[in-house]
């Protein structure tokens, strides 16, 4: 297990405070199971040397699950250490399976904790890098004063988050290997008592997958960007099924019954691919998620600008 140390570099534009302004916070926190939110805005956050517009169109382009290849960025981030190691997962063939956990600086003792589940073609990194930097979002919220949580991601692979027929199964790795190593690695102090969910993009649906099979009260909250829903059997991808047998058996679109004693939030861009099936897939919910849609595409300018949102939603509902 190693420790990544915060080095300070204020010559990084990108580590900078995101400048996050009139999101509704008060209204995805008090109505998360009363009413759907819509609306929810956002500024988004510099990323990258690109100009924004020139990102977003390219983003918009893209406007699919296939992101580019999260390349292995070594330049540290300042915020709290990640600490990082590996198991060795029957789940996933019996390869090494990396997971790294972030735990927010200034706090002592066992901590409870969000499982984040990454989006296709990255990795358990990906989430604590320069272009998202959730720790810091994370380290933002704790110093507001509010009840500290840990936020714990692994390697799921390629695999969408559930089995297949080359024998992985993401979703069984977190649930039968990476949480009780997490409960039993006494260097990290985390309790999985309780627990809440995160995932974008591929992750996103992972996330919500996952929450349906363990189910409340173990998980308090789930919370996603941009799942990758598909509402029409034919409009799947191999990637991420392995036929109309596969999706009908996974496909959350007759699960929403599993999600009636989980507090769940979902955000996503206006011109996001998967805005009409998630939208479709949120409007059968009772009772509603907190929902919120702000002007974005399917990428990292917009899953950033909206993580202290997700961040806020996940601490009040572990703390509760």
């Amino acid at each position: 297990m190693t420790t990544t140390p915060p080095v300070p570099d204020p010559a990084d534009a990108d580590a900078e405070p995101g400048r996050h302004l009139i999101t509704r916070r008060t209204a995805l926190i008090t109505g998360l199971s009363a009413a759907a939110v819509a609306g929810l805005a956002a500024c988004s956050t510099d990323d990258d040397d690109k100009p924004a517009a020139k990102e977003q169109e390219i983003e918009e382009q893209r406007a699919d699950d296939v992101l580019p290849v999260d390349p292995q960025d070594n330049k540290p981030v300042p915020g709290p250490p990640i600490i990082t190691g590996s198991f060795v997962s029957k789940k996933m063939l019996g390869r090494p399976t990396r997971w790294a956990v972030a735990r927010p600086n200034g706090v002592t003792g066992k901590l409870p904790v969000v499982v984040i589940l990454h989006a296709l073609n990255t990795n358990e990194r990906t989430i604590f890098g320069r272009r998202l930097q959730m720790q810091n979002a994370l380290q933002a919220y704790v110093d507001e004063g509010n009840p500290p949580f840990a936020l714990a991601a692994v390697d799921g692979g390629a695999n969408y988050w559930h089995h297949r027929t080359d024998g992985t199964d993401g979703a069984a790795m977190v649930l039968e290997e990476f949480l009780p190593m997490l409960a039993s690695n006494s260097e990290l102090r985390l309790t999985t008592d309780r627990i809440g969910l995160y995932g974008w993009s591929m992750g996103g649906y992972g996330a919500l997958r996952l929450a349906s099979l363990i189910g409340a009260p173990r998980v308090r909250a789930v919370s996603v960007s941009s799942p990758a829903l598909w509402g029409d059997p034919n409009m799947v991808p191999q990637r991420a099924f392995d036929g109309p047998d596969d999706y009908q058996a996974n496909s959350l679109f007759n699960q929403h019954k599993a999600f009636a004693k989980i507090p769940l939030m979902i955000t996503i861009g206006s011109s996001d691919q998967f805005f009409t099936y998630t939208r479709q897939w949120a409007a059968d919910l009772h009772p509603p998620a907190a929902f919120g849609v702000a002007p974005g595409g399917h990428g990292n300018r917009y899953w950033r600008s909206v993580l202290p949102d997700h961040v806020m939603f996940l601490g009040r509902n572990l703390a509760r």
